[in-house]
């Protein structure tokens, strides 16, 4: 049987829309299953080099994050449903510092 899950909502705010962080931040205080944070990004950080390279070595995109993008530069806002589990399934390691019980 698995771990019970719960459903949970993150909003990702654009830097230039502070008064929607503002009012999100307000209207789900009370609520633990939604999270309202900012974009910290400022700028991609790996740069493009003009010099030859071999053969790209990812497969994908590491950051799997195009439509959060494009909700980000038309809405100036992302909403990402995330799932978390009440307790962690079974055969997952302890994170460090933990005693067992």
């Amino acid at each position: 049987m698995s771990p019970p899950r719960t459903h949970r909502l993150l909003f990702i705010v654009g830097r230039q829309r502070r008064a929607l962080y503002d009012s999100l931040r307000r209207t789900f205080e009370n609520d633990d299953t939604v999270q309202i944070v900012l974009d910290r990004r400022v700028r991609e950080r790996r740069r493009r080099r003009p010099t030859r390279r071999t053969a790209e070595r990812r497969r994908s995109e590491r950051r799997a994050q195009r439509a959060i993008d494009a909700q980000l530069g038309a809405r100036g806002y992302a909403v990402v449903g995330v799932l978390t589990f009440l307790r962690a399934p079974a055969g997952t390691p302890e994170p460090a510092g933990r005693k067992a019980r």
